[in-house]
């Protein structure tokens, strides 16, 4: 005979379990803090309402079904409740979480509104409704209970966040009907055994299907509402936090100061908000998405501030450097240098030093001459501008200065003699990019690094990083660097013939007269400088916060893998590259195993 914690060690715990399983890699503090939240809420306040309704006979247990009872609830109960929030959280977790909280922002006034008010007018009628038929023994008790029970939470959460989730509808969708449908499923099979029985005369004995009353289908489907809402209230109020800076300024501590201040976003209508920043990061999105492939997938399996903020941290290197490398004529490109240079000075002109960062208590609008910047730059380097400053409160100014010289390494025309100046080049192009990651992973996680000799090591490793992606970008862009800038990055150490090879590739622009073997032996040596740093540059991640040494590992992985098809192919290929399916095989390796590592080896730095 089945038991009720026969049914938690049969159907539920193992669902538990495996979805725990599949989502560990994505559960940031942030993320334990609401599961936990929500669970906490779904206890204290269905305690005293199951106790209600027991008391009045509603649903009843056999005392050799149970274990034991605490006020008139079996101790199962309890657990239940936090199982079916736990499980219904974890599942929610993998539908919901691919998409940057502010694309689901409502930023119609007239249609906000009346998503916000026409539910909660429904919902108070409801339960009035449902207090007045939830009269002891009658046959609409049950009905009733869940509806006055139900409805207040829902009207509550529904205010700061409905508009949010009927954005994600389809998302939100399969969260709240999989498990609505499986623990149905699960309610039917332990009616059937009589794990516990539903009051004939306290029911409307309608029928879903054989032994499953519309009660119970009604409370699964409500109780999930409610959990998926509150988890999508929290997405929508760290989101707006996120896309708002100025004028939420405050970032994640687990602290209940933080908790408190989240409030705010949460109950503000983003409907009276600029949608500015959103369309901003809009396009910082579609850089990511036209100039790097392999970022953009990578960046999926970052925590969503940090996966935001990275974005657009990419998206400006991306569009600056373009703006330089598009441009054929010299004059010009010097001066687009000296505006990206201009643009930098004015961000950072409140800084006393080249790591000075601002705390974000107070919102920070730096001074920029933006009128200027909408005369001399097209809309997506506006954007991408734009979407900088209002981050740049806890970004160092020297990482972009070392950008700039990088940039002005291209505009001089200098060539890489060797493979020093190879390293130099991209510390300068990626190694400071791979810094400004840290402080982005370090400020969005919030948890600094708790030593100075350590974040000292994690920078340097993160500089060394970068050096070795931009390394292998280089090694798979011979031909296209040739081909569409006319530029060389191989050492010309590495060439019988210099000034020959250079001229083929930088003036002729005929990459494949060099013949296949060459350039495929030029990308070689390249990647074999590569791997001498790739292995120690990745020490670094067991020093970052927990919940972004997967992802890290993720986007150096997909890189190496784009090495690696460079060096099996069996001449060099036009621009190598991973395939959807390998892509997404190298992420799953790295998350789920490879980055298990980093986890449990604690030992100090070297430099320590």
């Amino acid at each position: 005979m089945l038991t009720y914690i026969d049914v938690h060690f049969i159907y539920t715990l193992p669902v538990v379990a495996v979805l725990a399983l599949i989502t560990w890699p994505f559960i940031s503090r942030l993320e334990v803090f609401k599961i936990g939240f929500v669970c906490t809420m779904a206890f204290v306040y269905t305690t005293p309402w199951d106790n209600y309704i027991i008391f009045h006979n509603a649903w009843m247990y056999k005392p050799k079904n149970i274990l034991a009872v605490i006020g008139y609830v079996p101790v199962e109960e309890y657990m239940f409740f936090v199982i079916q929030t736990l499980m219904t959280s974890l599942w929610a977790l993998i539908f919901t979480r691919w998409s940057p909280a502010c694309f689901s922002f409502n930023f119609n006034k007239t249609s906000y509104t009346l998503i916000r008010w026409i539910p909660i007018l429904f919902l108070a009628l409801a339960t009035i409704q449902g207090y007045n038929i939830a009269t002891p023994g009658k046959d609409t008790f049950y009905l009733g209970c869940i509806m006055w029970w139900s409805c207040p939470v829902i009207m509550f959460l529904w205010y700061g966040a409905g508009n949010y989730f009927v954005k994600k509808s389809t998302s939100t969708a399969i969260a709240v009907i999989v498990p609505t449908l499986y623990l149905c499923w699960v309610d039917r099979i332990a009616l059937k055994d009589d794990v516990w029985h539903i009051n004939e005369k306290t029911s409307l004995n309608i029928f879903v299907a054989d032994d499953l009353p519309f009660e119970e289908c009604l409370f699964f489907l409500i109780t999930n509402v409610i959990i998926v809402l509150g988890s999508m209230a929290f997405d929508k109020s760290y989101g707006l936090a996120d896309t708002y800076t100025s004028e939420f300024p405050f970032s994640y501590r687990p602290s209940w100061k933080y908790y408190s201040r989240q409030m705010l976003p949460f109950v503000a209508a983003e409907c009276d908000m600029s949608p500015s920043p959103v369309n901003d990061i809009r396009q910082c999105l579609n850089v990511l998405k036209t100039a790097s492939k392999s970022f953009n997938v990578a960046s999926l399996v970052f925590p969503a501030g940090v996966r935001l903020h990275l974005i657009i941290l990419y998206a400006f290197c991306r569009v600056t450097d373009d703006m330089i490398d598009s441009e054929p004529n010299v004059g010009i490109k010097k001066r687009k240098l000296a505006l990206i240079e201009e643009f930098i000075g004015e961000l950072f002109a409140d800084r006393s030093a080249d790591y000075d960062v601002k705390t974000p208590m107070t919102p920070r609008n730096p001074k920029l001459d933006w009128k200027r910047y909408r005369i001399e730059l097209t809309d997506e380097e506006l954007s991408c501008f734009r979407a900088i400053s209002r981050i740049s409160f806890y970004l160092p100014r020297k990482p972009f200065y070392e950008l700039l010289d990088g940039y002005r390494w291209d505009v001089d025309g200098k060539m890489v003699q060797n493979e020093t100046d190879l390293l130099l080049y991209s510390s300068y192009v990626a190694g400071s990019v791979g810094t400004l990651c840290v402080y982005v992973m370090v400020y969005k996680s919030g948890v600094e690094i708790d030593d100075d000799e350590k974040h000292d090591f994690v920078i340097r490793k993160a500089q060394q990083m970068g050096q070795v992606l931009q390394i292998v970008n280089i090694s798979r862009d011979i031909v296209t660097d040739s081909e569409t800038l006319g530029r060389c990055y191989v050492p010309t150490e590495y060439m019988d013939d210099a000034a020959a090879d250079v001229n083929t590739l930088c003036r002729d622009r005929d990459p494949w007269a060099l013949g296949s073997d060459k350039l495929k032996s030029y990308a070689t040596r390249m990647i074999r400088l590569a791997n001498q740093y790739q292995l120690e540059s990745l020490e670094g991640i067991r020093y970052l916060p927990y919940e972004v040494r997967g992802p890290v590992l993720v986007a150096t992985d997909i890189y190496r893998g784009v090495a690696c098809a460079v060096e099996a192919s069996p001449t060099y290929p036009r621009r190598a590259s991973l395939s959807k399916w390998d892509k997404i095989l190298v992420g799953v390796n790295s998350l789920y195993f490879k980055s298990l590592r980093y986890f449990f080896q604690t030992e100090r730095c070297k430099s320590c």
